[in-house]
């Protein structure tokens, strides 16, 4: 069974404040990456999108290794409510 994981590192100076989600399989990272931004000098915000980030990535996880994952092409039973927390890429 493959391991799965993410990884939260800050964002680059040059993209603004906040987080980069990255996620991977078996130690390899999956192309495309999400990212939490917030406004500069806000460290509550900062840090409410670093948590979004982890449970964004938590979940992602939890998906992934969990028994209902259908391969056919059904979608599983976990639907995400808002476009942030959408965990595939178009």
């Amino acid at each position: 069974m493959p391991r799965y994981s993410f990884k939260i590192d800050p964002l680059p100076p040059e993209d603004g404040y906040g987080w980069i989600l990255r996620y991977f399989e078996d130690d390899w990272e999956i192309p495309g990456y999400e990212t939490f931004s917030a406004h500069r000098g806000i460290s509550w915000m900062i840090q409410k999108e670093f948590e979004n980030a982890k449970f964004t990535g938590e979940l992602w996880v939890e998906e992934m290794t969990s028994d209902h994952l259908d391969t056919v092409g059904n979608q599983s039973l976990y639907e995400p409510g808002t476009e942030q927390m959408k965990l595939w890429f178009e």
